[in-house]
């Protein structure tokens, strides 16, 4: 049928598809904002809104990720989402602006709607470098490029990362420290084997502190240090349950001891009414529970 169309037909319609494809974008991430609102991806089992986007939706890790950074900044900011249905801004630009948001305030200044605004006003219908170059100036940063990982065909990753001075030279340090160590076991004192050395030494130490021989189940006046060791060991991810599908979150990720029965309802520290929860599941449980004790 494509094939029987003019060339000005083809093209109009093609104008046509990507109209609608940018409404639909704006509507995506509409609803997007609203699930996040809502914290439904909690109730589905999904410690985060972006495991549910990649599991429940198929996108991809990066896709996901800009999506939510555009939903979150079109709810500080609407008329994000009138340009990015008229074309004058996309999906980069946007995370773009978020990421270097998000920075700014991690040094303890505030970004207002209203600079939000201005900037997202001045990148309008720019390319990414010219982007870049205007979210630096506007919020006064160096610029950076994003992390960026590239999977290549023997399955190693490529990494693309900024270090600040102080991360580079505390990655040197540890690397002159670790010399030693790293050339016994394999004569390479790269910085990918010094960060290799890091990550194999931090997660041995966080298993160990997990790792101790299982008590018998008996009831404490008090949550004590070795009872959370053994119920992390027998449970080491979120226990949180899908009541309808029965799909377990599993996140590893800022786990936490919780009560199944509330001590305000009576619940005790007996091993069998203690369950591991990451933190989003328990706050979601917690503000569950706490609308049932005012009704």
């Amino acid at each position: 049928m494509i094939k029987k169309l003019s060339d000005s037909e083809l093209e109009a319609n093609l104008k046509i598809l990507v109209a609608h494809e940018r409404r639909t974008l704006h509507s995506i991430l509409e609803h997007i904002n609203e699930i996040d609102v809502r914290k439904l991806y909690l109730e589905k089992a999904y410690s985060s809104l972006y495991d549910y986007l990649i599991q429940e939706c198929s996108y991809s890790g990066s896709a996901a990720m800009r999506r939510i950074s555009a939903a979150r900044l079109m709810k500080a900011v609407p008329e994000v989402g009138a340009q990015i249905e008229s074309g004058h801004l996309n999906l980069s630009q946007v995370s773009e602006l978020s990421r270097a948001i998000k920075e700014k305030e991690k040094t303890g200044a505030v970004v207002s709607n209203i600079q939000k605004a201005d900037i997202a006003r001045a990148i309008s219908q720019k390319n990414i470098g010219q982007t870049q170059r205007e979210i630096s100036r506007s919020l006064d940063l160096e610029l950076k490029a994003p992390e960026k990982t590239f999977v290549q065909k023997d399955e190693s990753v490529h990494l693309q990362i900024t270090l600040s001075k102080e991360q580079y030279q505390q990655l040197l340090e540890c690397r002159d420290e670790a010399a030693s160590i790293l050339l016994s076991e394999n004569g390479d004192v790269s910085l990918a084997s010094v960060i290799g050395l890091l990550t194999s030494s931090f997660l041995h130490e966080k298993k160990k502190t997990v790792s101790t021989t299982e008590t018998s189940p008996r009831e404490n006046k008090t949550l004590t240090p070795k009872t959370r060791r053994n119920i992390l060991k027998k449970n080491p991810c979120c226990q949180f349950k899908d009541p309808v599908t029965g799909k377990i979150c599993g996140s590893t990720f800022n786990l936490e001891i919780d009560h199944r029965r509330s001590q305000w309802a009576g619940g005790n520290h007996h091993v069998d009414n203690l369950q591991v929860l990451c933190r989003a599941h328990n706050n979601h449980k917690y503000r569950k529970e706490s609308m049932v004790r005012l009704l």
